[in-house]
């Protein structure tokens, strides 16, 4: 069996130490480590923390980033499309639309398509901070998935793709 397809297994687990505690105790995890919604909100909130650290400089919170991506690609997506692909409450995704709108980030209008839908673009403004959050993204994202080899993070990307549903 090669080593990636190997499952964690009391023998060949790595020790894990607990967090916030001074004590060098290590706590047995191997349930845990098979659970995968566990190990995923870990990685999440490593994530999220490592994301404030990276980019609390330039403004951008992840709700903002995705937010700047989404418009960027996908002109004239509604704020009701984008609060269902974001899985962001409307009214919440709103009062953060109003803060980049306030910024002159995006600009918002009535959809030629749907007169009750509010259609979303960058400004130009909206557009160099789209640019500046993806150049940004891809140096966090590399240091994210540094203990991934380059086949390793884009197999990792594709299965997280593959079970997220959309």
């Amino acid at each position: 069996m090669n080593e990636r397809a190997r499952t964690v297994t009391p023998r060949n687990r790595p020790p894990v130490k607990a967090p916030q505690q001074k004590s060098s105790k290590q706590l047995d995890l191997v349930a845990l480590q098979q659970a995968p919604g566990f190990m995923i909100r870990l990685l999440q909130l490593q994530i999220f923390q490592e994301f404030f650290e990276f980019f609390t400089e330039a403004g951008f919170t992840p709700a903002s980033h995705s937010i700047l991506m989404v418009v960027r690609d996908n002109p004239s997506v509604t704020q009701s499309e984008l609060a269902a692909i974001l899985r962001i409450q409307l009214p919440n995704l709103v009062k953060i639309l109003n803060e980049l709108e306030t910024s002159a980030v995006i600009n918002r209008k009535r959809s030629s398509r749907d007169k009750r839908a509010i259609e979303l673009s960058l400004t130009s403004k909206g557009k160099k901070a789209a640019g500046q959050a993806s150049r940004m993204a891809d140096v966090f994202n590399r240091r994210i998935l540094s203990a991934l080899d380059e086949r390793d993070r884009q197999e990792f990307l594709r299965m997280l793709v593959r079970l997220v549903k959309f």
